[in-house]
This record gives C-alpha cells, structure tokens and sequence, in this order.
C-alpha cells in the first residue's frame, strides 16, 4: 500500500504522530470513496465507516484539544484568529457531511455524489493542511507534554478501549513505519500489546479493501 504523504514531518518531536497518521489515514479514505469502483451499498458502507472516525476525530480534538489552547492565547490576537480559522473550517464541514449522507440515502446521481465527495475533500484537505502547518507547531510550544499526551489519548479514544481498538489500527494500518512507531510509543503498554495481538489482527479481517 503506497503511503500518503502528510503535510507535517516529525522533525524530532513524537506528540503529533498518533495525529499525523489519523489525519492522513481520512485522507486516504476519503480518496479511496471518491474512486472508489464498487457497489453502492459497500460505497455507503464505507462512507458511513470514514464518517464515523471523521466525527470522533474532530469531537474529540473540539473536547480536548482547543479548550486547553485557548486560555493559553489569550492576549495573542494571531493565536486567536487561528483559533477562530480553525473552529470555522471544522464547521464548514458539516453541512457537506449531512448532503452526503442524504445522497447515500436516496441513491443520487452517481456524479453529484461524486461532486459532493470532492467538495468534503477540498474542504478537509486544506483544514488539515492548515492545523498541521500552523495550529500543531503553535500548540506544541505552549502546551506542556502531559497536556500533549491527554491530547494524543483523546483522539485515540479517551477512555474508550472500543474505541481505541478502532481507531489505531485503522489509523497506523498505512501509516509509515516512523509515524507507526512513534505513535505506538505514546500508548501505554498493555495497548501496546493489545494493537499487535488483537486490535490489528482483527482490523485486517474485518477491514473492507479499497
């Protein structure tokens, strides 16, 4: 599986990976609906699988991550209008959602859905651009590692074992080995042993190919 490039490289700091290889692995999804050659039913099966990480994703990152950066920037005009930036993309992300999950529903014209896909796309391509590029390096100077690790826990699933069973093997299954490696660092062992003993065994039976 070729891996997708993301737009933030390490360079030496392990607290972003788990974010990293989420980020890329809703690009890779998502490109994979929009040429996707399959039957609809598996294409809305799919989708609703993408839309599902999708929203914890960004749930997860709106509980998480923002209410702890914000404080922290009060007084820095800059920070907060990146702040606002970022709350604006994320919300212009979910009208797009419902029209998809309507053209599923009623079995649109295959070419609208595939318009409505690239419009989610476009739109999620430069959100993501845009946090890795200019929110992560902001937030990595100001908060500390502990707020960074309850981040990287967070979007991995909080307390949530069944969600985390879901959420990093789909995320690292193509992810590439130094991201794969660096995230896997930030779980706690016994996930650890989990990810390679069960959670990814599992993923790849179940896991529906492109």
């Amino acid at each position: 599986m070729a891996q997708p490039p993301h737009t933030m490289q390490l360079a030496g700091r392990a607290d972003w990976a788990l974010m990293i290889a989420i980020h890329d692995a809703l690009r890779r999804d998502l490109d994979q609906l929009l040429y996707a050659t399959s039957s609809h039913a598996s294409a809305r099966a799919r989708w609703g699988a993408f839309r599902s990480h999708l929203r914890f994703h960004l749930a997860a990152e709106h509980a998480a991550m923002w209410p702890r950066v914000r404080p922290k920037l009060a007084g820095d005009s800059h920070g907060q209008a990146l702040l606002d930036a970022m709350d604006d993309e994320r919300q212009l992300l979910g009208p797009l959602q419902a029209m998809i999950d309507d053209a599923f529903t009623i079995d649109t014209d295959p070419r609208r859905l595939s318009r409505l896909l690239a419009r989610l796309r476009t739109r999620l391509a430069s959100h993501l651009a845009h946090e890795e590029a200019d929110a992560l390096p902001l937030i990595s100077q100001i908060l500390s590692p502990g707020e960074l690790g309850g981040i990287a826990a967070a979007i991995r699933g909080g307390h949530s074992t069944r969600r985390a069973r879901t959420t990093v093997p789909w995320a690292l299954v193509g992810a590439s080995p130094d991201i794969r490696e660096h995230a896997l660092s930030q779980l706690p062992a016994p996930a650890r042993l989990l990810y390679r003993t069960v959670w990814l065994p599992r993923y790849a039976r179940t896991a529906s190919p492109p």
